[in-house]
């Protein structure tokens, strides 16, 4: 494997040739296994933005607009955000205000702020914009001034533009005049700096996601993080060999908004949950747990992987082994901290892994764009990026003990919010499993949905089911009609508006609880019509009739209240298209094909819809009241 540099220089030359796809390719793999230096990406950096000028980016999955607004430079973050956005399959068009103008964007309706109409508002905060005296006379006064002051912006940008918000809470300066007594005084400036921290995080609101800077330049190294020459000389904070660190922690907080957080954790068995071949050295031949050091390394990494699972993180085993031997240690070693039930898929053979990473995708029904893999071997990591290139695959160092931190560094798994959902989705994919059984076992599928005993409850937005509803626009790609990524707060308008229709949908069946799967948004198009603006369902729940049942209830409610015709459009991505003959399939006549995707219309009045299997739980209590 020729080394980042070169790989790099190859990719300059193949870009002087005109062959500028091969050259992005190239600097795709220079950049994912160079290192993660400001030096070597800032080179990147360059050629990235000179490909730019020639070709389109290829390998986008998702575009979106950042403002980027802070008192301090940005010239040398922004090419370096851009890049690795692009790794993501990220394009990102990047605003910046002139300097030391923040408050006056912000504060303004007509500045460029808000005709840039960004996705998300970045406040790059850091300690000099508290403004703090070494120590304050009134500490908590001076907390609240600060909090006041950041709330009130967020409060601007929210009334004016339906975006998120991404903010900076406040790093540490290196240096205090106070030394040791810092520890002791209540109004000194390092006390209020960490009260400011702890307070932003209690009183941001769903729309806000605060990156915890503080902790980001201490993982990275304070005394480094900053730079006072640099500072004086141009503005720039932190220092650049920082750039990097911060540009990823950014990014997993922008991922997490555009609902391209991942949801899987594929596991590698020996050498990766243990040390040791279980095939080869049995149960108590390998290393799992005190008192040998590696062994110990590898229980930390199943506890870390069994909290992952705890707050809505699938896990899955890829290894190559005897079903019956993989098994083993999660059913008897002492050590082991996850246990079979902890697992979605388990999958242990001596077939190709990419291949059975695949399969477990088709399974989960889920994109392989959401797994990151985790295994010990050169080779099959290799593997599985040449085959499977969407597929997430960590460098590991030989050392297991570094294999928590090489995960975490990464931050894959970051979110916005922690909904009941996603608390009890790994338990639901265990019940899927029993679903499944009976699915085989039934004689019909119809028989099949029967027996689930399936009822659905289902409701107008409100404050209690908001966040959920924000959560699953925000993330649904695949049984997604639109696509359209609205923010909490344009949701929470939608359905203020009393000639919109919203609602979400809840299912359960004799073998659980789902939680709400399904969002509807109708919005008022003329004194008879409705648009469907948003029409998005889990695709865990596909097949049981649930599309069905929520198309009857839209129009059961558009004939209750009048409305003559049903307007939708089909809007093409790249997830989609499993849904691209939805309207057709249930009733709807199409209209019109154009850049804008593909409009359908429903006659409500003449409107016969196929029946669906679900029980609707909401109008039976409505019946009964």
């Amino acid at each position: 494997m020729p080394s980042a540099e070169n790989l790099l220089e190859t990719a300059r030359q193949l870009r002087r040739a005109g062959d500028v796809l091969q050259a992005y390719d190239c600097l795709r793999q220079a950049v994912a296994t160079g290192p993660e230096t400001y030096e070597f990406l800032a080179k990147a950096a360059e050629l990235f933005e000179r490909l730019q000028a020639q070709a389109p980016l290829p390998g986008i999955v998702r575009s979106c607009r950042v403002a980027y607004l802070c008192n301090h430079t940005v010239v040398f973050h922004r090419p370096i955000l851009s890049l690795l956005a692009w790794l993501d399959g990220l394009a990102i068009e990047v605003y910046a205000p002139p300097y030391g103008t923040v408050a006056q964007v912000v504060m303004k309706p007509d500045s460029p702020l808000y005709a840039f109409a960004p996705d998300f508002v970045l406040f790059a905060d850091h300690w000099r914009d508290a403004n703090l005296p070494a120590i304050s006379s009134e500490p908590e006064s001076t907390v609240r001034g600060i909090l006041n002051g950041v709330k009130r912006q967020w409060d601007t940008v929210l009334s004016g533009l339906p975006c998120r918000i991404i903010q900076h809470n406040f790093d540490l300066p290196v240096s205090d005049a106070y030394g040791a007594l810092s520890q002791r005084l209540p109004g000194v400036r390092s006390a209020i700096l960490h009260e400011l921290n702890l307070r932003l995080s209690q009183i941001a609101p769903p729309q806000v996601a605060i990156l915890d800077q503080d902790q980001v330049s201490a993982n990275f190294g304070r005394e480094r993080w900053q730079d006072d020459r640099a500072w004086h000389l141009a503005k720039q904070h932190p220092a650049h060999a920082a750039l990097p660190a911060l540009a990823k922690a950014q990014l997993a907080l922008i991922r997490a908004g555009l609902g391209l957080t991942k949801k899987v954790l594929v596991l590698d068995l020996d050498n990766t949950l243990w040390s040791g071949v279980i095939g080869e050295d049995g149960l108590g031949g390998i290393r799992l747990g005190p008192p040998d050091a590696r062994g110990e390394a590898h229980q930390a990494l199943q506890q870390y992987c069994r909290e992952l699972k705890e707050r809505g993180i699938l896990l899955a085993v890829c290894s190559k082994n005897d079903e019956a031997d993989a098994r083993l240690p999660f059913e008897e070693h002492e050590g082991s901290v996850l246990k079979l039930a902890d697992f979605a898929v388990f999958t242990a053979n001596w077939q190709d892994k990419a291949a059975n990473l695949q399969a477990m995708a088709h399974k989960l029904n889920l994109g392989l764009d959401s797994f990151v893999f985790l295994d010990d071997n050169p080779a099959e990591r290799a593997h599985v990026r040449a085959h499977l290139p969407m597929v997430t695959v960590p460098e590991l160092a030989n050392d297991p003990a570094e294999y928590i931190r090489t995960l975490a560094a990464g931050r894959y798994f970051e979110a916005w919010s922690l909904s009941e959902e996603d608390r009890l989705r790994a338990g639901s994919y265990a019940t899927d499993a029993q679903r499944e059984q009976l699915q085989h076992s039934a004689i019909s599928v119809t028989e099949y949905l029967r027996e689930l005993c399936m009822v659905c409850t289902h409701g107008s937005f409100d404050e209690v089911t908001l966040p959920r509803v924000a959560q699953l626009v925000g993330k649904t790609n695949q049984f997604n009609l639109t696509s359209r990524r609205h923010s909490l707060e344009e949701l929470r308008r939608f359905s203020l508006n009393e000639k919109h229709w919203t609602h979400w949908f809840r299912l359960q069946d004799r073998f659980g609880d789902s939680g709400i799967i399904g969002v509807i948004v109708a919005v008022d198009d003329g004194e008879v019509n409705w648009r469907v603006d948003t029409l998005l369902m889990s695709c865990r729940v596909m097949g049981r009739g649930m599309e069905q049942f929520m198309i009857q209830t839209l129009v059961a409610e558009a004939r209750e209240r009048g409305i003559h015709k049903l307007a939708g459009v089909y809007c093409r991505t790249p997830k989609n298209s499993m849904v691209a003959e939805f309207y057709a399939t249930i009733g709807f006549r199409r209209l019109d094909v154009n850049d804008a995707g593909e409009e359908f219309e429903l006659d409500v009045r003449e409107a016969q819809l196929a029946a669906s299997p679900i029980e609707d739980a909401t109008l039976a209590l409505r019946r009964k009241s």
